[in-house]
């Protein structure tokens, strides 16, 4: 028995309460349970909600639940599943970014007791005009609607319709598009819109499918988008993981044999063991910039002739997805990965061996216990430049988002507890943990138990 959850984003603003206060509206049948995260000590959001008992209502107030509080947001949802409610409403702080929710969800003990319904972000069209302006807030806007399975446009009764219009201009720029895109006034949403659709699913299955014959039910398939082009989109369950530097080499080369293949264009979307990429070949190049798109991985390829092509770009797809045996990593090594391939393996040996390392880690977090190396002293051992950015990996394939080498350096390696090496249910062999002050950003890796993996990226 699984308990239905909901995540409910958008901006500071957006309308989430008001959002989730007509879903309770709409659906007082139900024992209903609700996790809000306030940054602040006055938990306006959680009073809002509280006029509309008998529910369960258990607020995160302070940290951010994506990134430097996720424990919190863990226990509260292991007591809230324990009250085995018919649904979950989850309202993250109008600053977080779904996908690292999500992603919190997904690689929690408590996973196997829920189903993930529809992300849901919610975006004020009046918001978008607003803040154009200020490169830092759109670029967060988009991140959020980017992790859309259902995206709202919300107070659509005190918008204009140029508001309305720049709404929908915002959301067909989207790829992959939202599975919805509805317009809502007074935060009133049809029920249905909060179900996944036919086909679709936090645990549906999918993998790529060979030949033109696979065109049912979402999976791969192949088909004459027009006279002298043919096209195939492919997709695979969450679960999928690819290698980066192996994709990324083999879609370099697709692009050196572009003239040869009849490449027109191909897009996709992987999750790997450096994050979830968006790789595109247009214009004879290859772009890649990382996407907060969560809900599977895909490709779409458009190749000119008799389509043979379609064959040789999904026998190079296949040839990235990473065996069970390659996502293996040794939880008691870390893999730090340098820019020219170079690996170096890190043992607790050399952890307690490098120069600086802290003794007691309370006296910079205040509710940790144990020692811990400086990551600052890991680098400088390893001769690492000051500028760049790294990727840290945990031993069960989740990949936050690059962070700035100078900000990782703020952090440490947790590595030992009363004396012994870390345990597992501590976060363990390594976990890495960074304040708040290393950053004016959330960071996504502030906190990350089963460290096993450090890939570091050129500036």
């Amino acid at each position: 028995m699984t308990t239905p959850v909901h995540v409910i984003s958008g901006f500071l603003g957006a309308g989430k309460t008001t959002l989730i206060r007509a879903q309770l509206d709409a659906r007082a049948g139900e024992k209903t349970a609700i996790i809000v995260n306030d940054f602040g000590e006055a938990s306006l959001d959680a009073v809002a909600l509280e006029s509309r008992a008998p529910f369960a209502l258990t607020n995160i107030p302070g940290g951010c639940v994506c990134c430097t509080a996720p424990e919190g947001f863990v226990d509260a949802l292991g007591a809230v599943l324990a009250q085995q409610p018919d649904r979950l409403w989850i309202e993250p702080t109008g600053l977080a970014r779904p996908q690292d929710l999500i992603d919190t969800i997904r690689r929690c003990s408590h996973r196997d007791a829920v189903e993930l319904q529809p992300v849901l972000v919610l975006v004020d069209p009046r918001q978008l005009a607003r803040n154009a302006a200020d490169a830092e807030l759109a670029a967060l806007l988009r991140e959020q609607a980017q992790a859309a399975d259902v995206l709202v446009a919300s107070r659509g009764d005190l918008c204009s319709e140029d508001e309305l219009a720049a709404f929908r201009n915002f959301a067909a720029e989207l790829w992959p598009a939202p599975l919805a895109t509805i317009v809502s006034e007074r935060g009133v949403l049809p029920v249905a819109a909060l179900a996944w659709p036919e086909g679709e699913g936090a645990r549906a299955v999918r993998e790529s499918v060979c030949g033109p014959e696979a065109s049912h039910e979402g999976h791969g398939h192949s088909h004459h988008s027009t006279a002298g082009f043919h096209a195939r989109s492919w997709r695979w369950s969450r679960d999928v993981v690819f290698d980066r530097p192996r994709l990324v080499a083999a879609l370099q080369q697709l692009v050196k044999d572009g003239d040869r293949l009849g490449l027109e264009r191909f897009k996709g979307i992987f999750r790997t063991l450096e994050g979830v990429s968006r790789l595109e070949i247009a214009g004879g190049i290859l772009h890649d910039r990382l996407t907060s798109f969560r809900r599977d991985s895909r490709a779409d390829a458009i190749v000119r002739g008799d389509g043979t092509a379609l064959t040789q770009i999904e026998h190079v797809l296949h040839g990235a997805v990473l065996s069970e045996e390659e996502l293996h990593l040794d939880a008691e090594v870390i893999e730090v990965v340098l820019p020219d391939g170079a690996v170096h393996g890190i043992d607790r040996e050399r952890l307690l061996a490098l120069p600086d390392g802290v003794a007691d880690i309370s006296v910079r977090f205040p509710k940790r216990a144990g020692s811990a190396a400086q990551v600052s002293a890991l680098f400088e051992d390893l001769g690492l430049p000051e500028s760049g950015h790294a990727v840290v990996v945990a031993g069960d394939g989740f990949a936050a988002e690059p962070v700035a080498l100078a900000v990782l350096r703020e952090g440490v390696l947790l590595h030992t507890l009363a004396g012994e090496p870390l345990p597992a249910k501590q976060g363990g062999p390594f976990r890495l943990l960074i304040p708040e002050d290393a950053s004016s950003q959330p960071v996504s890796c502030a906190n990350v138990k089963g460290v096993a993996k450090i890939v570091v990226r050129e500036a």
